[in-house]
């Protein structure tokens, strides 16, 4: 389990914000669902709540993404939201989304 928390942390690190190669953009966002679906259900809360403030609003960033790019997978992401929004509050999903940045 450890190496999935660490996983996370690093898969959100420097995100490719702003970033012009939509390739660098899609390989990121990859690997962030890769470790997202790595995490069994009971894991996901532990590891949610030992991301900073500032990484909850980065996995946000993913998680909608995941909903408009893969509509399929949106039951499992809606999991890791309700996380994200326990441990981040309402105001992580307000920065979501007036933030005109996208990853």
């Amino acid at each position: 389990m450890t190496k999935n928390k660490d996983a996370l942390k690093l898969a959100l690190q420097n995100p490719p914000i702003g970033h012009q190669d939509a390739t660098v953009k899609e390989q990121n966002y990859e690997t962030v669902m890769a470790v997202l679906k790595a995490f069994r259900t009971p894991e996901i809360d532990s590891a949610v709540g030992e991301l900073s403030d500032t990484d909850v609003d980065v996995l946000m960033k993913y998680l909608y993404k995941g909903f408009s790019n893969s509509p399929d997978k949106a039951a499992a992401l809606l999991l890791w939201h309700e996380k994200a929004v326990k441990k981040g509050g309402v105001g992580c999903v307000i920065r979501v989304m007036v933030d005109r940045k996208g990853i």
